[in-house]
């Protein structure tokens, strides 16, 4: 058994998750590579990938996991760890379980994005906003939301988010949209602070392809998962669609997304 080790060092001070869990490999002979940045533009062969961060870390690896089909196993340094399956103080159980091939694979629907020749690919979620721009002073955008080739939106305000079932607790929420369950085939598209009342999410198949233009007077920035990918100017175009593979996690047999989500995203005040 041979696994790729990804250590988020802003998270993990000082390496001591990274040690713990590398001596817990050689001690169940488990051959491990540790991954770095540098590599990930590789193509690997190998049982698993540990991620040792938070939720971002994930989505960070979300490009090589998709390309490779690697499965993920999300070890919680941060604050959140929705997306994660063990928290530092189970590292011993996720070796073990591992060994033992005691966890269950848990497969989720993938975001391709497609703008000006690029494709990048999103587990949560791909979101158009706003560039303020000075010489224009606008402080809204109009969006137009074409499905399957035909208009089923446009709408004035700051943005808008398409989000596959995963990222549906993510910045979708937040923006107003609904909690998908994991496997609800389809993705919903959410306006950021529509400047109307009568605009709100919609949801759709997981199997249309998406086209969102800018037709208002600003430029937009694109992001994918958080991360800032292009500027889109009037009149571009970004496309979406369902990716062709999907990313892999590998989870307790015992996870359940519903007892996750009261206890993830619970009021913690």
């Amino acid at each position: 058994m041979k696994v790729l080790v990804y250590d988020n060092v802003e998270k993990d001070a000082g390496g001591v998750c990274l040690k713990k869990l590398t001596e817990l490999l050689v001690e169940n002979n488990i051959e491990y590579f540790v991954l770095h940045d540098q590599d990930l533009s590789q193509d690997f062969v190998a049982d698993a990938i540990f991620t040792i961060g938070g939720d971002g870390t994930i989505l960070w690896l979300v490009e090589f996991a998709n390309r490779t089909q690697i499965p993920l196993i999300g070890i919680n340094m941060g604050k959140l760890g929705f997306l994660s399956e063990f928290e530092l103080h189970d590292i011993e159980d996720a070796v073990q379980l591992l060994k033992n091939g005691e966890l269950k694979i848990d497969k989720r629907d993938t975001l391709k994005i497609t703008f000006n020749g690029q494709v990048n690919h999103s587990l949560n979620d791909a979101y158009i906003q706003r560039i303020y721009q000075k010489e224009v002073g606008c402080m809204t955008t109009d969006i137009i939301v074409n499905v399957d080739g035909i208009l089923a939106e446009k709408f004035k305000g700051d943005g808008a988010i398409i989000c596959t079932a995963t990222g549906s607790t993510a910045y979708s929420l937040s923006a107003g949209g609904p909690i998908l369950a994991p496997m609800v085939n389809a993705f919903t598209v959410a306006p950021i602070a529509a400047h109307a009342l009568n605009k709100r999410p919609i949801v759709c198949s997981s199997d249309s392809v998406f086209e969102f233009e800018i037709a208002g007077k600003t430029h937009c920035g694109l992001f994918v998962d958080g991360r800032f990918i292009a500027e889109i100017k009037i009149g571009d175009k970004v496309v979406v669609e369902k990716a062709e593979k999907q990313t892999v996690f590998l989870r307790r047999t015992s996870f359940n997304f519903y007892k996750r989500l009261t206890e993830k995203l619970k009021d913690n005040r």
